[in-house]
């Protein structure tokens, strides 16, 4: 040892330098850390002022000499530079398989800290080192809280899954259950097999809009709790990304399952006209609704059944909108075998699909309902087309008769579930229409709308005719009864109204949706805004200017007498079962003379949609603008441009919808006076139903 103020010898140095490099060198097991040299540990240390180095940089440090305490005086985080001396040092005995089965348990760092006798500390950066993702209290205190899944639960699941359920995304731990109104009953009985896991609060009835159709459907659905053995169900079907089949699932269906599965997306056809018209007794059709699974699960699927029951089945290509679809059929040959798997587990309210017997009582109660307040029967589909033309002729001239005693009027009357559309409306998030480059559809509450306005059905589209001249022409109308039972179905009111729309292709005359409406206001209407409408027809701005809370009042001007009357029933209605207050003020007078009475600057926000010239006839009166201006030119200077001056100089901010039709290019020349105005605007998209076709859109202008 040297004294007191005697250095050492730099040979000294040297070597005491290099046997502390050998010492450090023979405790570490660098080939323990190879897979992980390169992880960054940056965004765990995200409020760490200390400098985060990796693993590579760590084992150059060592190999270079320096000892933890050099290392950590370079201000490296103290707690890292102990992990990763730890680790390499092999004293860190925990897999990354160990550790992903204890920590997908339920068990907590903490209990698997002291488990396995590792730092507290050192299990986070573990944890992170091993890219698994966070596991807060909510998920340990249900791991240690759930309950498993009975057989039952098991089986009905796994065959829900193969047909109508689907699965959460994120986390995939969850089950959501959800059938149309008509299968009300069935999805309470799905909800009775999984209520010891279900939410109470998500069993409901919920609207949503049929993007196929643009039509709202009613439906009911619950959800599941988080739950491990769901979470294993839904991570086996989304293994790919999409729901699909593998033979891990096959291998879990069983009878019931599969019974679950056919009365979720399977169809029987008996043959029935068959039956009737031709005393011909054809075998069933059986098949599984499967397009939305790939052609290799449908593949798989169809083997399975074969190996597993001995039951054949081919598969029927469909074409889909952008690829080929396939259905699993059941083969002749095996219709019954399959029927005797699955009968046992079927519920009531689907035997049809099974039973010939209870299918032709099911068609039994189809051919009675209430028509315009009487209890009628009439035979449908094969049923009806069966009997004599005489007989034939007798159901239909009973209907048609009844109809038109009672007058179209009937068909409209504000039914009791009406009440609920139009809460619906009031609370719903008019948001979800709102997409990036343009504003979608929905009709929901429109029955509740035009049950108010019976003056509607009487208004005709440019050479056609109106419902109501429809519904009174005898011929017309039996043509139409005709086509509805033919076809299989009871006259129902809304069934008649929309033939009467739809007959001979007849164009029929539309209004605003009271949603989409909504919807406007809330991108545009500036808050606790005045709103002015100077073309309100029939109610659907004003019923959506009464549900959107950014609006203060709403002004509406109204031509036509009848449709102004029935804005101020609706009004009052929308008073009297939404228990809510917004001023509403009415005028009946021609657009342009019914502004001129209000100062510059009066309203915050005009939105409407005014006539598109002669495209369509609202009523015989004369007030009406075409009636005034019958040539394009003359309506389009002397009505449209005037209104539009009008609406400036009143009102902040205006909306027009307006489209070309036709041979008048009424869009496009506003669009240029516009501009030779040097009026500044913007152009937004309203995206418009087509039915069978591409969806169109109609501009509205905003300035």
């Amino acid at each position: 040892m040297p004294r007191k103020g005697q250095k050492f010898p730099e040979a000294s140095i040297s070597k005491l330098k290099e046997s502390l490099q050998k010492y450090n060198s023979a405790k570490y097991d660098w080939d323990i850390i190879e897979p992980y040299l390169d992880i960054s540990f940056e965004n765990r240390q995200k409020k760490q002022t200390s400098i985060v180095i990796t693993l590579r940089e760590f084992k150059q440090f060592i190999q270079d000499g320096n000892s933890l305490r050099d290392i950590k005086n370079r201000g490296i985080c103290k707690h890292l530079v102990g992990f990763f001396s730890n680790l390499s040092q092999g004293k860190i005995n925990l897999t990354k398989k160990v550790f992903v089965e204890e920590y997908e348990s339920g068990m907590s760092l903490d209990e698997m800290s002291e488990k396995y006798t590792v730092l507290r500390g050192n299990m986070s950066f573990l944890r992170h080192l091993y890219d698994i993702k966070r596991k807060g209290a909510t998920f340990i205190h249900r791991k240690n809280t759930e309950t498993l899944l009975t057989p039952i639960q098991k089986e009905v699941l796994y065959g829900s899954m193969m047909g109508d359920a689907s699965g959460s995304k994120n986390p995939p731990s969850s089950v959501k259950f959800k059938q149309g109104e008509n299968q009300k009953d069935y999805l309470f009985w799905k909800y009775g097999i999984f209520k010891n896991i279900a939410s109470k609060t998500s069993l409901k009835s919920v609207s949503a809009i049929d993007h196929r159709s643009d039509v709202e459907q009613i439906a009911w659905r619950f959800y599941t709790y988080a739950n491990t053995d769901v979470e294993t169900c839904v991570l086996e079907f989304y293994a790919s990304g999409h729901k699909e089949v593998t033979n891990l699932i096959l291998d879990e269906l069983t009878p019931l399952s599969i019974a679950v599965w056919f009365m979720d997306d399977g169809q029987t056809d008996w043959g029935h006209r068959s039956r009737v018209k031709k005393d011909w007794y054809p075998m069933p059709t059986c098949k599984f609704m499967t397009q939305s699974f790939s052609h290799e699960s449908c593949l798989l699927i169809q083997k399975w059944f074969k190996e597993k029951y001995d039951i054949d089945t081919r598969l029927q290509e469909i074409s889909l909108s952008n690829r080929t679809g396939y259905k699993v059929a059941i083969s002749n040959d095996s219709i019954y075998a399959f029927f005797d798997l699955i009968e046992p587990h079927i519920l009531p309210m689907f035997q049809y699909k099974t039973n010939y017997k209870s299918y032709l009582e099911k068609r039994k109660l189809n051919e009675d309902g209430v028509l315009v307040g009487e209890n009628m029967h009439c035979p449908i589909g094969a049923d009806f087309t069966a009997l004599p033309h005489e007989e034939q002729d007798e159901h239909i001239g009973y209907i048609v008769n009844t109809l038109q005693r009672k007058g179209i009027e009937w068909l409209v009357e504000e039914p009791e579930d009406h009440i609920k559309t139009m809460k619906t409306v009031l609370t719903y998030d008019a948001k979800f229409l709102l997409k990036s480059d343009y504003i979608s559809f929905s009709n929901i509450g429109n029955k509740f709308l035009m049950s108010h306005y019976t003056n509607f059905w009487s208004a005709r589209s440019k050479g056609g005719k109106s419902p109501k001249e429809i519904f009174n022409n005898k011929q017309y109308l039996a043509e139409i009864i005709k086509g509805i039972v033919s076809s299989g179905y009871f006259p129902s009111n809304q069934k008649i109204l929309t033939k009467l729309r739809q007959y001979r292709s007849n164009k029929s005359v539309s209004g605003f949706m009271p949603c989409v409406a909504k919807a406007i206001y809330e991108k545009y209407c500036p808050d606790n805004g005045k709103v002015l409408d100077f073309c309100a027809g029939y109610g659907g701005r004003m019923f959506g200017a009464f549900a959107c809370d950014k609006v203060s009042s709403y002004t509406g001007i109204e031509v036509n007498f009848k449709s102004y009357y029935n804005s101020g029933e609706l009004y009052r209605n929308l008073l009297k079962f939404s228990g809510e207050k917004k001023q509403v003020v009415l005028i009946n007078q021609d657009a342009i003379v019914g502004m001129k009475q209000f100062s510059d600057n009066a309203f915050d926000f005009c939105f409407t949609s005014p006539p598109y010239f002669d495209t369509e006839e609202y009523s015989d009166d004369e007030s009406q603008s075409i009636f005034q201006y019958t040539s394009y030119g003359k309506w389009f200077k002397k009505f449209l441009l005037k209104s539009v001056k009008e609406a400036i100089r009143i009102s902040k901010k205006v909306a027009i919808n307006i489209a070309n039709t036709g041979s008048y290019m009424i869009a496009d020349d506003l669009e240029e006076w516009l501009n030779k105005s040097s009026i500044k605007y913007d152009k937004d998209r309203l995206r418009i139903p087509h039915y069978g076709q591409n969806y169109r859109f109609e501009p509205i202008f905003i300035f």
